[in-house]
């Protein structure tokens, strides 16, 4: 059997957690298994390197962040390598455009296209561990790429699916909660949760999984277990839907606090305008999120979106461009703001949810600024200081 094991960059923070995960990967060859290994930079690494490129400019060019970056999780493989063969096994190291790994779209936020599984095939044929840089691969260019947040995970799925192999996701969390225990202490683990909850926990910011990595774990078929301590088997299994027996109203909440909320008032809320606004976002690479807008054809209307705070300089630009094309528009930014998600497959068959949701805020006079829906899952923008109340309240609610 192939598996597939990925480690974090806490996993991976020093040379001792190095060589303890080397120790263990060497046992899981033992027992007879071909074993790839897919890791993050160490530590804050990936952190420090951007800084460093913003020590030079705030905005700094997006192909050589993606060069610099890739450097992280490089170091990790070589010094995974390094030990394992002081341990006395075969392994080699591979960046993701030794792997295969082929991508597409913007810089330092690309997607997985394609894997060409030959080499690594050849080389676990050859009984070799092989150790892959998650994050990165390689787009039509040549140019080397990164995945954005979280695009390890996304690495090691899609190296399972291409082997068909088993995905397992060691980071410092031993499961997937109901909750963040550290904002709900009474948090839940699940043992089992759907692709679908999963991804719409992940997608809606929480941050144990990233959501392409789920996406693909669900096209595949790939079953991903993500858990803490090495060869304990007591994390959770993200699943098909039929596998989870229990159908809990609410599954989860998940609390996102990169989150920034631009409000436009004076706006021509025409289609024109708002295609001016969106197609600028895009150019620019602000990933856009929750849309609200008070009525289509108003000549002096108001919009509001959602976006990551972490693409700050790309809305600044954008926010310079509609204000060129619409001169009379007033935008405004507002970063403190969080966004609150409840998800649950139980949502489909029941009704009065959006109910309780808006009852619990009106109870303990909670203001939101935004709300969205889909078939699972129920979002609310809020203030930040509002965070942990409102998260704890709607644990209770709904018993999670």
């Amino acid at each position: 059997m192939i598996i597939v094991h990925k480690y974090g960059g806490s996993s991976v923070a020093t040379t001792d957690k190095i060589i303890e995960i080397a120790k263990y990967l060497g046992e899981v060859k033992d027992q007879g298994h071909d074993v790839i290994v897919v890791v993050s930079a160490m530590g804050k690494r990936t952190d420090a390197l951007i800084s460093l490129a913003k020590e030079i400019t705030k905005d700094p060019d997006k192909r050589e962040l993606d060069r610099l970056m890739s450097t992280g999780e490089q170091t990790t493989i070589a010094l995974l390598a390094i030990a394992l063969k002081s341990l006395g096994y075969d392994a080699i190291s591979l960046t993701g455009v030794q792997a295969g790994i082929k991508t597409s779209g913007f810089h330092t936020k690309n997607v997985i296209d394609s894997v060409d599984n030959n080499k690594i095939n050849d080389l676990l044929k050859e009984g070799k561990i092989v150790i892959v840089a998650g994050f990165q691969g390689v787009n039509s260019r040549g140019d080397v790429t990164t995945l954005g947040r979280g695009g390890s995970d996304t690495s090691a799925v899609a190296l399972a699916a291409a082997l068909d192999a088993r995905c397992e996701i060691y980071t410092d969390v031993d499961g997937i909660y109901s909750i963040d225990p550290r904002v709900y202490k009474e948090a839940k683990k699940l043992p089992l949760i759907s692709y679908d909850e999963m991804m719409e926990l992940a997608y809606l910011g929480a941050g144990v999984m990233e959501p392409r990595a789920v996406e693909l774990g669900k096209k595949y078929g790939v079953e991903i277990y993500v858990g803490k301590s090495l060869g304990e088997k007591n994390g959770t299994i993200i699943c098909a839907e039929e596998k989870c027996m229990e159908k809990k109203l609410i599954t989860g909440i998940s609390i996102n606090e990169n989150t920034a909320m631009v409000n436009i008032e004076n706006i021509p809320t025409y289609a024109k305008n708002v295609y001016i606004v969106f197609n600028s976002a895009e150019k620019n690479g602000v990933n856009i999120d929750m849309i609200s807008q008070n009525d289509v054809t108003a000549s002096h209307g108001s919009m509001a979106f959602t976006c990551p705070k972490t693409d700050e300089t790309a809305l600044e630009r954008t926010i310079t461009e509609i204000k060129e094309a619409l001169p009379d528009i007033k935008p405004e930014i507002n970063k403190d703001v969080v966004k609150i998600s409840l998800v649950g497959i139980g949502m489909i068959s029941n009704i009065g949810i959006a109910s309780r949701v808006f009852k619990i805020l009106a109870e303990n006079s909670i203001s939101f600024h935004q709300v969205s829906t889909s078939e699972i899952s129920i979002s609310l923008i809020i203030n930040g200081e509002d965070k942990e109340k409102v998260a704890v309240l709607l644990s209770k609610e709904f018993e999670i």
